[in-house]
């Protein structure tokens, strides 16, 4: 079995899916591959970033940005004027 599929495996664990692999197997694995088990300590790593960003919400400037973008946009659902607006 190449890395490539253990590293598959150990994404999936991470993410808290079937591996598909004993959790023996992996951790025999990464306790014999050291680029994988560096892979798997930056995958670590970049889940627990993720999700503590995730907690955190967006940033007051994506907000305002987001909130600006919409009101440029104009209301939801409403129809142009004009014919085109009377076909609908």
């Amino acid at each position: 079995m190449r890395c490539a599929q253990f590293r598959t495996a150990l994404s999936a664990r991470l993410d808290g899916e079937s591996s598909g692999l004993s959790d023996t197997r992996l951790d025999k694995h990464l306790a014999r591959c050291t680029g994988c088990r560096e892979w798997h300590d930056r995958a670590e790593r970049l889940r627990g970033e993720v999700w503590a960003a995730a907690t955190d919400g967006p940033s007051p400037e994506w907000s305002a940005r987001l909130l600006a973008q919409l009101e440029a946009e104009g209301p939801v659902g409403h129809a142009p004027e004009g014919p085109q607006g009377a076909e609908r």
